[in-house]
């Protein structure tokens, strides 16, 4: 530990089978804090021995093979902390950020990640990005996806153009007749990819034994076999398995700022969105004036297509605190419900994925009982037009 700083004494838990909830829920939160302090002392400690050239007093080439060697550590997690112990030594502001917690280890990841990727631009950057980072690692991820994509304007070289060099999808044949590779797609070969998975790998069913990647590995069968025969796709809340991107309007006409992510949250590049907009169909969402009517009153309960993507447009994902699960698996739901006079418009409807809607529903639970709902819902004032 560095001077004047009191240790964090973790007692152990002697009985953890008979632990409430509540006492694991603090033990896992001392166990978090503990971890972040270890990994900001791991990564202040080996700054300083590859400074005084430790790996070579070792009979080591490089710090990497020391830590793989000497620590029996994975190559991916030893060239990890390598990274941050040279961050944390150039960019000081955000090794103290950390130091202090003001920002989580996998936060800082990221910021280290960014400074490694644009180590020119981060300096002057660093003090105003670490004020807008976020309170999550997704936040911290979009404002510093944000920010790459700015710096890396016309001129200074193309995302997509280092995505189209590095493109790759290798494949062999093995002696038990299994096939394997590896790949690496581009932005818009990659998110189409996924719709396309995410179409023929819905939810499991309760008696589904299948692993994850074992259910993804069938869904691409299935896609193959799609393609093959000719048949149509599923549909993924009613509509043909598609990319949705969200661009505003100057990042569609190539200008920085604005808007330029998937659904998912995942920014894109304006080269990708320039590409994508070659061969898409475009939906505007207008936010005030007259356009589709997006308040369909008590006509109807069900959700029509543009009004599920005006709520796709501003909830992005399961709204449930802290769920983020993908807006291709979340339904719409009547915050008060159809049945009880609540009307079909944006500001009566949210995201919630498949677990957390029937949660909802099982209980009978009404807007004012859901604490977990983020704040946001209802849509502010005047989005009531697509």
């Amino acid at each position: 530990m560095s001077g004047g700083e009191m240790p964090i004494i973790i007692p152990l838990l002697s009985d953890k089978e008979g632990a409430s909830v509540d006492e694991l829920d603090d033990h896992i939160l001392l166990l978090e804090a503990a971890r972040h302090r270890l990994d900001v002392e791991w990564c202040e400690v080996l700054g300083v021995f590859e400074e005084g050239d430790g790996h070579r007093v070792f009979g080591y080439p490089s710090l990497v093979a020391y830590l793989r060697d000497r620590a029996r550590m994975a190559g991916a997690r030893a060239k990890r902390y390598v990274m941050w112990a040279r961050a944390a030594r150039r960019f000081r502001a955000t090794f103290k950020a950390w130091r202090q917690n003001l920002v989580s280890t996998d936060q800082a990841g990221l910021l280290f990640r960014a400074a490694e990727r644009v180590p020119d631009e981060y300096p002057d950057a660093e003090d105003v990005l670490l004020e807008i980072v976020g309170d999550n690692v997704e936040e911290t991820r979009r404002v510093l996806d944000y920010w790459t994509a700015t710096v890396n304007q016309p001129g200074k070289g193309s995302d997509l153009e280092t995505q189209l060099l590095r493109r790759r999808f290798d494949y062999s044949r093995r002696a038990n007749g299994m096939v394997e590779g590896e790949f690496a797609l581009t932005s818009t070969a990659g998110e189409a990819l996924i719709a396309a998975l995410d179409a023929m790998t819905p939810p499991p069913a309760s008696d589904d034994t299948r692993t994850t990647t074992q259910r993804r590995h069938d869904g691409f069968e299935d896609l193959v076999n799609s393609f093959l025969t000719g048949s149509t796709p599923p549909e993924v809340g009613g509509e043909r398995p598609h990319v949705n991107v969200m661009v505003d309007l100057e990042a569609l006409q190539g200008s920085p700022g604005g808007t330029h992510e998937t659904e998912d949250g995942q920014v894109l590049d304006l080269d990708t969105i320039r590409v994508f907009a070659c061969d898409s169909s475009l939906h505007r969402i207008v936010w005030n004036g007259q356009s589709e009517i997006l308040d369909v009153g008590r006509r109807t309960r069900i959700i029509p297509a543009a009004l599920r993507r005006a709520v796709i447009a501003r909830d992005r994902h399961c709204v449930w605190q802290g769920c983020g699960r993908s807006a291709r698996w979340a339904d719409i739901h009547h915050l008060v419900s159809w049945a009880d006079g609540g009307t079909t418009e944006l500001t009566n409807l949210c995201l919630l994925c498949r677990y957390h809607h029937t949660l909802i529903h099982l209980h009978g639970w009404q807007p004012a009982d859901v604490l977990h709902l983020k704040q946001k819902i209802p849509a502010r004032a005047g989005h009531r037009t697509i």
